[in-house]
């Protein structure tokens, strides 16, 4: 009898070990319940999830979770969830968000960026990059940060505005003529460089520009080689020219005040994670654009030109011959010849 008062007491002593270890293991489960992060950051990019940045802030996002022990958690939030760039910027200007993608319509929103912007700057995507680590724009970022509230951490070029259209192969300045360019509404400096070039700017939006291409309201665009394979323009236009006009970039861009506020060894770790996601970024996008776009379009029937170096310095001197005083006087003077200053430094080394 005491036998089976044991064996009924150790069962029930073993029932509420039991409950309490499932209990302690549903606690655990529930999220935010054992051990919530300091920082809960939702990042907004407008890209699709195989994105070369996608991919890049994938890479942030595993990178700085890891390595702040859980301190910070991540959500990325791709394809324009948030919305565009533009109201990604104005969402961190506001502390809506304190991380976003940024890209080279920043430059239409701080003066001071679009030196960069300018046609023909760079030779290549590798001056670019070196660029986008230089002294030079380390001052600008800092100047940016300090009068819009917004850095970049780091930044990405993902390649170069090529020409494509359906009109005819640009080979010369001339065969430029009369065509219908589009350009985004507010980016003057790219209105102003087709029309230096002979081109007709013409103002036409993101989601419309496939049917605007087919039905002839414009003959093409400056886009990258990625951008001409993933919108499907080689459907409606088969002529390319690798011209490598405005170079472009994605930014890692973060609110200035919520940077500021983080410990310093998260801070490091912000800024590492965002290096390492650019450098990710660069690869993938370099790879894509000088690769599997061209091959890409090849195989769809569209004529590829890549443009000589004698030729391409009679394009850059026509657009820079009226852009660049416009430039100096919309950017800075000053700065303006800092920026192509540092990139002549760096293309000579």
């Amino acid at each position: 009898m005491k036998h089976q008062t044991w064996g009924n007491q150790g069962r029930s002593t073993r029932q509420r070990l039991a409950a309490a270890l499932c209990g302690v293991a549903v606690t655990l489960a529930l999220p935010g319940v054992a051990s919530a992060a300091d920082y809960n950051l939702k990042i907004g990019t407008i890209e699709s999830p195989s994105g070369s940045n996608t991919r890049g802030w994938k890479t942030f996002e595993q990178y700085v979770e890891s390595n702040s022990d859980g301190r910070i958690a991540i959500d990325i939030l791709s394809s324009g969830q948030l919305g565009d760039t533009q109201k990604l910027l104005e969402g961190l200007q506001l502390g809506i968000h304190k991380m976003a993608q940024g890209d080279e319509t920043i430059t239409s929103a701080y003066k001071p960026m679009m030196a960069w912007f300018s046609p023909y700057l760079f030779r290549d995507e590798l001056s670019m990059k070196a660029f986008f680590e230089s002294d030079t724009f380390a001052d600008l970022n800092d100047a940016m940060a300090e009068d819009m509230g917004v850095r970049a951490l780091a930044v990405a070029p993902y390649g170069f505005y090529d020409f494509i259209n359906k009109k005819r192969a640009i080979k010369t300045v001339d065969d430029m003529q009369g065509l219908k360019l589009r350009t985004l509404p507010n980016s003057q400096i790219t209105i102003k460089t087709w029309d230096a070039l002979g081109a007709s700017a013409t103002p036409v939006s993101w989601a419309e520009i496939y049917t605007s291409i087919r039905t002839g309201v414009i003959d093409g665009l400056g886009h990258t080689p990625s951008i001409m394979v993933d919108q499907k323009y080689y459907e409606v236009a088969k002529h390319v020219t690798l011209d490598q006009s405005m170079g472009v970039a994605n930014m890692y861009l973060v609110n200035e005040d919520f940077y500021q506020s983080l410990p310093d060894d998260l801070q490091q770790v912000v800024k590492q994670g965002a290096e390492l996601a650019a450098n990710v970024e660069f690869g993938i996008a370099s790879y894509r654009n000088r690769v599997q776009a061209l091959d890409t379009l090849r195989e769809e029937g569209v004529e590829i030109y890549p443009l000589p170096a004698e030729e391409r310095a009679k394009f850059k001197a026509k657009a820079q011959e009226q852009v660049t005083p416009w430039l100096k006087e919309t950017s800075g003077e000053d700065n303006v010849e800092a920026v192509f200053n540092a990139v002549e430094r760096i293309e000579s080394d």
